[in-house]
């Protein structure tokens, strides 16, 4: 869930300062979409490494473009949209804690394997225990709560500059 609501903020931030206002739901759909997939890589055993790096990021960038190209009035806006609502993940994971080893993240994958930490941990670690109850539901509901205060409000003040900037004439 937290992952979707920075998506969709960062979606909005990025339209924002992009200056065009060309989010359509299509758009906010797909931001979701991106925000949450790099997690994908938990099914094959490799979880923070290729799809959490900016190397990764480009390739959403170029794909989003060869897909938006003819679809929308800029497709290098729309894509640098989705490569916000992408790196959101990576800026959230990043940002929490992390007791996995090795921990961090491949964030600077293909120039480097090697695994950074921010070593701010604004959000509580995730746990996939399933096994330890008390863990895994109780400190995930803990986690999720936490996250959607601190996201929630932040996707409000994104949605409120997105919302109250000129619109463009048609």
């Amino acid at each position: 869930m937290g992952h979707a609501v920075g998506g969709l903020a960062a979606a909005f931030l990025a339209d924002s300062a992009l200056r065009r206002w060309q989010l359509t739901p299509a758009l906010l759909v797909a931001s979701v979409a991106l925000a949450v997939s790099p997690d994908r890589d938990l099914l094959t055993g490799s979880h923070r490494t290729y799809t959490h790096s900016l190397g990764a990021v480009l390739v959403i960038g170029i794909v989003s473009y060869l897909a938006l190209r003819g679809r929308v009035r800029s497709a290098a806006r729309g894509a640098c949209v989705l490569m916000a609502a992408y790196g959101s993940h990576l800026v959230l994971d990043w940002s929490g804690r992390d007791t996995s080893r090795p921990p961090g993240l491949t964030i600077a994958w293909p120039l480097s394997s090697e695994y950074y930490v921010s070593g701010w941990n604004v959000f509580g670690e995730v746990s996939r225990r399933y096994w330890l109850p008390q863990e895994f539901i109780l400190g995930n509901l803990r986690a999720l709560a936490w996250e959607m205060v601190v996201l929630g409000s932040l996707l409000f003040v994104a949605w409120a500059i997105w919302s109250s900037g000129p619109r463009p004439t048609r």
